[in-house]
């Protein structure tokens, strides 16, 4: 993968999506998401995921879902497709900078260890010195 490759780069309408851009450096990848994913948009997210993973993918990709507003189940079963096609492939992908609704909705679910967001580094930290 190259430098910054904007796949989308303007806002996304109310209740759509924006995804990109993607910037790899050092063998990490970092794809922005803005938006809605949910049933309608969920197949553009999981189009534009195969496509990175099913290449050459970076060793890591985190998805930045500080601009995702709202996440049904559609968008986790996408999360969790990619997240096995990414394992399968050696890369490890994570989810970051995660609104407190999107949280909730992972947290619920039980996939936020899953997708890197289990335990704050604090508590990670903590848990590590009382071994």
């Amino acid at each position: 993968m190259g430098p910054a490759t904007p796949l989308s780069v303007s806002p996304p309408p109310p209740g759509g999506l924006s995804i990109g851009p993607l910037t790899v450096a050092e063998g990490r990848g970092r794809l922005v998401v803005t938006g809605e994913i949910d049933v309608a948009t969920s197949g553009e997210l999981a189009s534009v995921l195969a496509g990175l993973l099913d290449g050459a993918p970076p060793a890591a990709l985190e998805l930045d879902f500080g601009g995702v507003r709202f996440l049904d189940s559609s968008g986790i079963l996408v999360l969790l497709r990619a997240q096995g096609r990414a394992a399968d492939r050696g890369c490890r992908l994570t989810v970051a900078d995660v609104q407190p609704t999107v949280h909730r909705v992972l947290e619920i679910t039980g996939v936020l260890e899953l997708l890197g967001l289990g335990v704050p580094a604090e508590a990670a930290d903590g848990a590590a010195r009382m071994r």
